[in-house]
């Protein structure tokens, strides 16, 4: 299966989970290809990917908001439309659960189609998401 990663390299928790998941997907045996959003500057073709992880941090406890440069970044996109999707946030004290609808709502809006979302503490919350999805082969 070809898997892609995308996130913000801004929350260094963030990076180290996205990191971990990318390590069990390639050990399971699949071709990953991850995108850091900071460094990305021309429009990204998602047309090649089964399966799309989006990855933020939570901005604002107040209003639940996520990262400007994720929600910029999916508005550049192409080729999210029909794929499966999976939004990951790694939680604050608040604001979690709406900073995990907006994310949807933004993949949402390119056409994607969310088929899992999580808040990830850690390894043991990534793992959980993962297994859902590479037992499914």
């Amino acid at each position: 299966m070809r898997v892609a990663f995308v996130y913000s390299t801004k929350d260094r928790a963030l990076v180290g989970i996205t990191r971990y998941m990318v390590g069990i997907f390639e050990k399971s045996g699949h071709t990953v290809k991850i995108f850091e959003i900071e460094g990305i500057n021309s429009p990204i073709n998602f047309r090649p990917y089964e399966l799309i992880f989006v990855g933020s941090y939570v901005v604002s406890a107040f209003g639940g908001k996520i990262s400007g440069d994720v929600v910029n970044f999916l508005k550049s996109v192409v080729g999210l439309e029909g794929k499966k999707t999976i939004a990951y946030i790694r939680p604050a004290m608040f604001g979690t659960d709406k900073a995990l609808r907006r994310l949807m709502s933004n993949m949402e809006s390119k056409g994607a189609f969310v088929v899992d979302f999580e808040a990830i503490k850690g390894e043991k919350d990534a793992q959980v998401l993962l297994g859902r999805h590479l037992s499914k082969e």
